[in-house]
């Protein structure tokens, strides 16, 4: 499988080199990122994100998504641990858009 690249929809986050998950795929389906790509994720959130009722923060190899109730009216928490692969699943917590690569300048 070939890595791909997705935004957060809607937002400027991104583009996030990721592995779609097999079977069939929709936006709130989770992409496999490596933990760097993980790490750039958790980063906009809570950088460029700043306010929006979500944050995420790493305990060791763990990254935690919480949000409060102006995001769903409940409040919640979404522990993501990495796989035996050591990557990531991330997905259901807003809809990824695919994006496709800015092709190379010719003669590279």
């Amino acid at each position: 499988m070939q890595n791909e690249f997705f935004t957060v929809e809607a937002s400027t986050h991104g583009p996030y080199e990721a592995l779609p998950v097999d079977g069939t795929w929709s936006p709130y389906e989770p992409i496999s990122v490596s933990r760097a790509v993980a790490e750039r994720i958790a980063e906009d959130l809570n950088i460029l994100d700043a306010g929006c009722g979500m944050t995420a923060a790493w305990d060791g190899p763990v990254l935690t998504f919480t949000w409060d109730e102006t995001r769903d009216g409940d409040g919640g928490a979404m522990p993501v641990r990495p796989g035996d692969d050591g990557r990531y699943l991330i997905g259901r917590l807003w809809a990824w858009e695919r994006r496709v690569p800015a092709p190379l300048p010719s003669g590279e």
